[in-house]
């Protein structure tokens, strides 16, 4: 035992033996590298199969079942990768070859006509994995980017777990749970991953303020990660991590006024203080974001709803039900057995109360559908998916289960750890079998298809029985839990991190698409590009994202991912789509926009007509075979089965003749077609040369952030075509008119967030000269 603070089997080394100071910050900062390594590690361990040579990440194989992309030889790996390849990957590209060609990557020209690309609240340009994927060549981009997400939730996990006391071993464990779980790993090639990564530094900043320590160095960490957050550009996500992280942090202050009288004024202050500045730091997106949002389809989308309450399973077992997002919430039998000893062990401390609500919450919103819809009585709750909240769900069992390792680490006491931990895995082993049971006698039609899944959990629950009966076994031969070996404790909570690593590794690396072609090449796609260059394509035919299941023929390459083939087609797949859209297709066409609105952001009018194609500025028709050719049109080209139409005067910008009286113009007005040419993605210039003033329409979404000029001089822009487009009244005479897309309120969030970073560099300079001055005073003291 210690008294005094030496044990009595102690002895004091003398000043030789005394470990340098140096030796002494080797020794302390050994365990936290080794456990950030281990970490670390886990996010290069599952995508291991992605890092190879040639090899690039993502769903490419999705692309062999469309189009000019066939390739039915081709299996597919995993159907519900669908967003990567038809949003994801393909904006990836286009910001990644606009910023080296050094623009800011700002606009997508190639789908619709014209579509924001920073501010869609998807394609996370800005985000700081998305920095990180631009340094790495473009078919290996997404990769990096990938890699930096996994990598920032475990550090983050880390962190958290350091920050709230525990020990290294324990840390490693709560930040690979949390970067390797189901709803990370299965999440990653999605937006919501880049917001939800910065959970574990949020939480963490939040708690070193509550606890009143490093206020300024904590307030600058929460409003970095707040910021980093909103820069992965996902509203839905960014509300759930909202939502959990205020009750967190209430929580947290409530009982620590209550059982540690610590004050709630001066920690809200800073937080409050700390969100702002986070704010800040991300307005460049925010302003000019919500702006484009307000006016989106994405405005009066509906979210998806809760996971049924039968899939609850799934957080222990992975892929028991199939393999979808309803059933990746995975983190295993080891992680809630040791949830339940960290609840049972720390249930005094206020942070794992707070963490222990936030797993309730955080699964009522996710699997208990009235409680989801409970909240749709909030205005714009019901276009919010809240089963978004199952990473935060992973976040809040990934720490209590490190709260667990780490009394097993710490032993105090060693013999309750031991009962509890026992106690725990007999439980969870109890839903194994259960699970187990139902598969085997086949009550479960989804689950008998799905056994190898159990094959993990009885592992787990086999392994964490047998080092608790090992671990009482040992502290029953010890005599007493003071005697307990340090080795033999570290032995067992090693044991369970490196068996849960294991599970976590080889079930995510399987979830993995992965391609040794970059946007594989076909013979009629690159027919196509040639035929069409840099011309407008509709489709005659098009379907609904529902595709793999579908059964009628697909022309064309599938919405955005077109992108990569050099195709510019007015399909679109962006949850930014004007609300514009679907009114004038409605106008135009007399179908309903719910019959072009499949799911939120899909936009794939059929191009019937040459009056339909010359509205939107569309060159060419792409029909599939069986067809009757389009009103107007004329065919220019076969490839392969798919018949390429031309549509006479069509084209991105045209002029008409000012209408009589200052009426308006009609939608179908002729008009004679006027030449633009494109300096970036951000730029038009076109030359009009009319003897009388005219109407100049432009096929360009009408965003906020376009501003043109005449001849140098500026030229007010207005709407058309129900409000989806822009055109401007030029004077007669030969002008140049050029435009620009740089959104006022980018400016305004540039300096905001260069405001933030100005305050926090003087505030850095005036601590230090103020602690400068202080060492003087201290020495003369």
């Amino acid at each position: 035992m210690r008294q005094g603070g030496v044990g009595l089997d102690e002895r004091v080394a003398p000043a030789s033996e005394q470990p340098s100071p140096a030796a002494d910050r080797r020794r302390r900062w050994a365990p936290d590298a080794v456990g950030l390594a281990w970490t670390v590690a886990g996010a290069f361990l599952v995508l291991l199969p992605a890092l190879r040579p040639g090899i690039s990440l993502g769903p490419f194989d999705l692309l062999s079942r469309f189009g000019l992309t066939a390739n039915p030889g081709l299996p597919v790996h995993n159907a519900i990768q669908a967003d990567q390849i038809q949003q994801f990957v393909p904006w990836l590209n286009l910001a990644w070859h606009q910023v080296h060609h050094g623009q800011l990557p700002l606009w997508n020209p190639d789908n619709g006509v014209g579509m924001p690309l920073a501010f869609n609240w998807q394609s996370s340009v800005f985000s700081l994995p998305m920095l990180v994927g631009y340094l790495f060549p473009v078919h290996f981009s997404y990769t990096a980017v990938i890699l930096a997400k996994l990598v920032a939730a475990g550090t983050g996990g880390y962190v958290l777990c350091r920050v709230l006391g525990m020990s290294a071993l324990a840390a490693a464990f709560g930040g690979t749970v949390f970067e390797l779980s189901g709803p990370i790993v299965d999440h990653a090639g999605w937006p919501h991953t880049s917001v939800t990564c910065w959970a574990g530094w949020i939480l963490a900043a939040a708690v070193l303020l509550v606890r009143g320590r490093h206020r300024f160095g904590s307030t600058v960490l929460l409003a970095f990660g707040l910021a980093f957050a909103v820069y992965g550009g996902h509203p839905e996500s960014l509300i759930v991590l909202a939502v959990a992280s205020v009750i967190f942090v209430v929580v947290t202050l409530v009982v620590a006024a209550r059982t540690e009288h610590l004050g709630v004024w001066r920690p809200g202050r800073d937080l409050l203080i700390g969100t702002v500045c986070g704010a800040g730091l991300a307005a460049p997106l925010l302003f000019p974001g919500i702006q484009t949002g307000l006016i989106s389809a994405r405005r009066t989308g509906t979210g998806t709803a809760a996971f049924p309450l039968s899939h609850l399973p799934n957080v222990v077992v992975a892929g028991l039900q199939g393999a979808d997002f309803k059933t990746a919430a995975y983190v295993g039998p080891i992680v809630v057995a040791l949830a339940l000893v960290g609840l049972r062990a720390a249930w005094r401390r206020p942070e794992a109360l707070a963490l222990a609500v936030v797993a309730v919450v955080t699964g009522a919103l996710t699997f208990v559908g009235p409680f989801d819809r409970a909240l749709h009585v909030i205005p714009g709750a019901q276009t919010v998916a809240w089963s978004r909240s199952v990473m935060l769900l992973a976040l809040a069992l990934a720490v209590l289960g490190a709260y667990g390792l780490d009394a097993i680490v710490r032993a105090a006491p060693w013999r309750a750890v031991v009962e509890w931990a026992g106690l725990s895995f007999v439980v969870v082993g109890v839903v194994v079998a259960a699970l187990a049971v139902l598969v085997v006698a086949g009550i479960s039609a989804s689950a008998a298809h799905h056994k190898s899944s159990l094959v993990w959990p009885v592992i787990e629950v086999v392994v964490g029985l047998g080092v608790v009966g090992w671990a009482a076994w040992w502290s029953r031969g010890a005599g007493h839990a003071e005697r307990t070996s340090a080795f033999a404790r570290r032995a067992v909570a090693a044991v369970l991190l490196v068996v849960e690593s294991a599970f976590l590794v080889l079930t995510g690396v399987s979830s993995w698409s992965l391609s040794s072609t970059y946007f594989p090449t076909t013979a009629p796609a690159q027919a196509t590009e040639s035929v069409v260059g840099d011309g407008l394509v509709g489709y005659g035919s098009c379907r609904s994202l529902s595709y793999l299941t579908a059964a009628h023929r697909e022309v064309g390459i599938r919405p955005n991912a077109n992108i990569g083939y050099g195709i510019r087609t007015l399909a679109v797949y962006d949850p930014i789509v004007p609300s514009a859209y679907f009114s004038l297709w409605t106008a135009i066409s007399g179908l309903h926009a719910s019959e072009n609105l499949v799911q939120l952001g899909e936009f794939c009018p059929k191009i019937t007509t040459a009056a339909q194609a010359r509205v939107y500025g569309v060159r060419y028709v792409l029909e599939p075979p069986g067809r009757f050719p389009p009103a107007g049109m004329l065919p220019i080209s076969q490839i392969g089965d798919e018949t390429v139409y031309e549509v006479p005067g069509s084209g991105e910008a045209t002029t008409s003749p000012l209408p009589a009286r200052s009426g308006p113009l009609p939608l179908d007005a002729p008009g004679t077609v006027v030449p633009v040419t494109h300096r970036d993605a951000t730029s038009w210039r076109l030359t009009v040369d009319d003897p009388h003033a005219a109407v100049l329409r432009l096929r360009l979404t009408a965003e906020a952030g376009w501003n043109a000029t005449v001849d140098g001089r500026p030229l007010t822009l207005s709407t058309w075509a129900d409000g989806a487009m822009l055109q401007a009244v030029v004077p007669g005479g030969r002008h140049v008119v050029e435009l620009h897309y740089w959104p006022s309120l980018f400016s305004a969030g540039i300096g905001a967030a260069s405001a933030v970073l100005a305050a926090f560099v003087v505030a850095t300079g005036g601590l230090w000269w103020a602690r400068r001055r202080r060492r003087p005073e201290r020495a003369k003291a």
